[in-house]
């Protein structure tokens, strides 16, 4: 079992005009993130990353660019999200044997319309028993409605073989403390950016408004999404704004 403590990056997948993926400033993305200091590995194909957006070659593709970019120690732990878990198993063997160390399942949009918690739980299991690395689970946000998984149906899941951990994304923060002084410190510093990235409405535009920050910090050249999603002047403005606070 590999030691997968640490801060882990989710990264974006910069693509160009006619939305197919940007290789050039991809590899450039990745590279300078594995280099920052402190970051233990990388989450790939999760939300920021497109996710089912991305065809499975894509997906794939992703992780293996990833793979020639990091370091020794650096972990990738690639998200996956799709709604049959025979075929989702098949793709994260696929993602296992392009170089991924760990498979975040993502709980899938269809479950938002109403899910059986056998379902859920089954999803998991096939999914785990066809692959040999680790799976964390993804804990969705307290307003994504069946999409946040009941403390009844995590405690079944954590249970599964092969599940060590679980991306805590609910916004309960009654769940945890933060217990470092400079960790607050720079809390206070990000609130603002974090709120007009992931505190807005309509809560799908958060990728978007990374790209457009990036942007704007001439980390890639433009904030093009594969799906029709564009910020409006207001929204932009209000980033840009948000953003000169946030520097360090």
């Amino acid at each position: 079992m590999k030691n997968f403590k640490g801060i882990y990056a989710a990264t974006i997948v910069p693509l160009k005009k006619d939305k197919s993926i940007d290789k050039h400033y991809l590899n450039k993305h990745l590279k300078q993130i594995i280099n920052t200091k402190g970051i233990k590995g990388l989450l790939i194909n999760g939300h920021a990353g497109e996710n089912f957006t991305l065809s499975e070659s894509e997906q794939v593709e992703v992780i293996k660019i990833a793979k020639k970019n990091k370091t020794k120690n650096t972990l990738l732990v690639s998200g996956l999200n799709f709604e049959d878990p025979i075929k989702a198993s098949k793709i994260a063997i696929n993602m296992q044997n392009a170089g991924a160390d760990a498979i975040m399942i993502f709980p899938l949009f269809s479950w938002s319309q109403g899910v059986d918690e056998n379902m859920i739980i089954n999803h998991h299991k096939i999914i785990c028993s066809n692959i040999k690395i680790p799976v964390f689970l993804y804990q969705s946000s307290v307003s994504s409605g069946n999409l946040a998984y009941t403390a009844k149906v995590l405690k079944q899941l954590i249970n599964i073989k092969g599940i060590i951990g679980i991306k805590e994304g609910s916004w309960n923060f009654k769940r945890y403390k933060k217990k470092h002084t400079k960790a607050k410190l720079i809390d206070k510093k990000l609130i603002i950016l974090a709120k007009n990235i992931y505190g807005k409405q309509p809560a799908n535009f958060a990728t978007a408004r990374i790209k457009y920050c990036l942007k704007l910090l001439k980390k890639i050249p433009n904030e093009i999404m594969r799906s029709s999603i564009k910020l409006d002047i207001k929204e932009k403005i209000q980033l840009k704004n948000s953003l000169k606070t946030s520097v360090f």
